[in-house]
């Protein structure tokens, strides 16, 4: 008899450690940053490193549930420690943030080089080491919007001209998810109350003065500041479900100037990927980056409609991510004179950007001008129109953003025709 119960409480011991070795890992990781990160002083001796590990988010060898499961949002392998600190000894560089790009199976390390040390010859030497696959210097972007103050002129034409109300008697963005990347969104606003559905912050070590998110705030009035609340202004998309991910900090007090760099865009990005979002807005530009394009190209796969600005000038050091292919490029109406290369022959829609009156932190509105602006009202049309017809591909809806900007533009949605669109050669096949 006694032998059966040992056998019956050993069986339950070994079904219980089995069900917690199969359980998942939820809990979240803090996500560690160097403040120096952020400084703007050290921006050109600061880089980043990456290398594939097939370690990110796979379970133990023996482990009762032998698929991948996630580990933490910033679970990193034990293994790409150990190269990221035998980097840090062997080049005498010193680790600012690491974390694992988990959509594209690769880990990041940012690294600072002393002042005493070469930056190009450190990236040489990087670079032909066995353990890495990529080395970049760390991008700066900009956001894309300048201020305007003028009391008289405190009325959204942009919305009248485009006869929105009628639009929003069959659609306003419902079910359709926007992540806008930017400062962050001041979601305590009248306009914007209940609007954010979700929040993250990657530049939390900055200061958390709401005024530093003025950009942000701006953009998400454009694309979801509430209908009928007997105040302020209309979103173009208001029922749209909108994630705010902060990856840009405010750089001057009481202005929209803002930065991001490549290791808190890429945060934001790979966050933006796991959640599945419809629409990424980018109202930023600036040089290429390596692994943002990697990022991109992964979100784009995923069926995912990236809108960015695209800048006044293209040059060096803007331009991107507007100019990599499958990316829809914004324009304002009023940059009649943007330079369209013949070798890459970028195309952009147009859509309003001066003089948008919008959501500032703090309750305020005011008149914000920029491709900024434009960028979020054509993600808010977007949004519009994935509504009535989800499966628009990447060409279709590209077509109907090109309309725009045509007074009988709201027909398209009072005949339905989104829903029986047809299998026509599509205006923007090889443009984007």
């Amino acid at each position: 008899m006694l032998n059966i119960q040992m056998r019956i409480s050993l069986l339950f011991f070994l079904l219980l450690i089995v069900m917690l070795v199969a359980l998942p890992v939820k809990a979240e990781q803090k996500l560690s940053i160097d403040s120096q990160l952020f400084e703007a002083g050290q921006a050109d001796r600061i880089i980043l490193v990456t290398y594939a590990d097939k370690h990110i988010n796979r379970i133990p060898v023996g482990a009762a549930d032998q698929s991948y499961r996630r580990r933490g949002n910033y679970s990193s392998s034990t293994w790409s420690k150990r190269v990221a600190a035998g980097i840090e000894e062997d080049y005498k560089i010193k680790i600012l943030s690491q974390w694992p790009i988990k959509e594209i199976g690769e880990h990041c390390v940012v690294f600072l080089v002393s002042e005493n040390q070469s930056v190009v010859q450190v990236i040489n030497a990087l670079r032909n080491d066995s353990r890495i696959d990529n080395v970049q210097t760390m991008s700066t972007f900009r956001v894309m919007a300048s201020e305007y103050n003028d009391p008289y002129y405190r009325l959204q034409t942009n919305i009248h001209s485009m006869n929105l109300a009628r639009i929003h008697s069959q659609a306003t963005g419902k079910n359709v998810t926007i992540a806008i990347i930017d400062t962050g969104v001041d979601a305590t606003h009248p306009d914007l109350e209940g609007q954010i559905r979700q929040s993250k912050d990657f530049v939390v070590q900055k200061s958390s003065d709401p005024f530093s998110d003025n950009h942000g705030t701006a953009i998400a009035g454009v694309i979801a500041a509430k209908a009928n609340n007997s105040q302020g202004i209309v979103g173009i998309a208001p029922d749209s479900h909108v994630i705010a991910l902060k990856a840009c900090w405010g750089i001057k007090t009481g202005s929209l100037e803002a930065i991001c760099n490549s290791f808190t865009l890429a945060l934001a990005i790979n966050a933006a990927i796991e959640m599945k979002v419809d629409i990424l807005n980018l109202s930023l530009t600036g040089p290429h980056d390596p692994l943002l394009s990697r990022l991109i190209e992964k979100a784009l796969q995923r069926g995912i409609f990236i809108i960015a600005s695209q800048p006044d000038i293209e040059d060096e050091k803007s331009g991107f991510p507007a100019q990599q292919p499958g990316v829809i490029g914004v324009r304002s109406l009023s940059d009649s004179g943007i330079y369209l290369s013949p070798e890459n022959k970028i195309i952009a829609v147009s859509a309003p950007g001066e003089d948008i009156l919008t959501t500032l932190p703090k309750g305020t509105y005011d008149f914000v001008s920029g491709s900024s602006l434009a960028t979020a009202h054509v993600s808010g049309l977007a949004a519009l129109l994935l509504q009535q017809k989800h499966s628009l591909t990447k060409n279709e809806l590209f077509d109907f953003l090109v309309k725009a900007n045509e007074p009988t533009f709201y027909t398209l949605f009072s005949k339905d025709l989104l829903k029986n669109t047809r299998k026509i050669k599509s205006q923007a096949d090889k443009r984007i």
